[in-house]
């Protein structure tokens, strides 16, 4: 048999059997998404990912190719999203200005800065300020941080493994200094992998609320890594 064909027919049969990872992953990506965003879209983003991560995984000691796979099919979709510009350049422009004022106020406190006061010092009512959040519910997931502030290539080149060590000790260390709740949206949404409503029953909150807590984190942990990575 041609080496190529058995290579494509077994590329064929570990796509198949991860089909339903790419399913689970796509659809929780769209939960977070603009309602006119297709999942069978991005599916098929996904399954370039897997197969991405089919055709690059090395084994490694502590990296599975499940946990290597769900980061290039993750990454696929929404490099998509990105390419498909789903974060208005308003909002863009929004969440630039909000990580900046949240470096300026925990270096004036000394401390994170609680919601209130980076509303204050955006000069946005807390009503405004919550709209911005609830705008962006499609921000960058902690998974793919990596990817958009210090790309590398998942390798097991000595360098490459090292980078991602310091980068995920920087992450750790940024998730610590979180306000509690978002401490524990963060915990519950990307460790026990809960949905925001699962969170919001946990926590008894809305959903609605669970996604600003979030989407305020991620502000936060953006704006520490930028400064830590450049």
């Amino acid at each position: 048999m041609n080496k190529a064909y058995a290579q494509e027919v077994n590329y064929g049969d570990e796509m198949a059997k991860h089909m339903p990872l790419v399913k689970r992953i796509a659809y929780q990506v769209a939960s977070k998404l603009p309602a006119n965003v297709e999942v069978d879209d991005l599916i098929q983003e996904g399954l370039i990912g897997l197969l991405d991560a089919l055709k690059r995984y090395q084994p490694q000691p502590n990296l599975s190719f499940e946990i290597y796979a769900r980061t290039r099919i993750k990454g696929a979709i929404y490099d998509s999203c990105r390419k498909n510009d789903i974060l208005p350049r308003n909002q863009r422009d929004d969440l630039s200005r909000l990580e900046k004022l949240n470096r300026q106020l925990e270096q004036e406190l000394g401390r994170s800065p609680t919601e209130g006061e980076i509303a204050q010092s955006a000069d946005l009512s807390m009503q405004d300020y919550y709209s911005i959040m609830d705008g962006m519910v499609n921000l960058m997931p902690i998974d793919e941080l990596s990817d958009e502030l210090m790309p590398v290539d998942g390798s097991s080149d000595p360098l490459n493994q090292t980078a991602m060590s310091q980068f995920a000790a920087q992450l750790a260390k940024v998730l610590e200094k979180l306000p509690e709740k978002e401490q524990m949206v963060m915990a519950l949404h990307y460790q026990e992998d809960l949905s925001y409503r699962e969170i919001a029953e946990v926590l008894n909150l809305t959903t609605g609320r669970i996604s600003q807590l979030h989407t305020q984190g991620m502000i936060r942990i953006r704006s520490h890594l930028k400064v830590s990575v450049n």
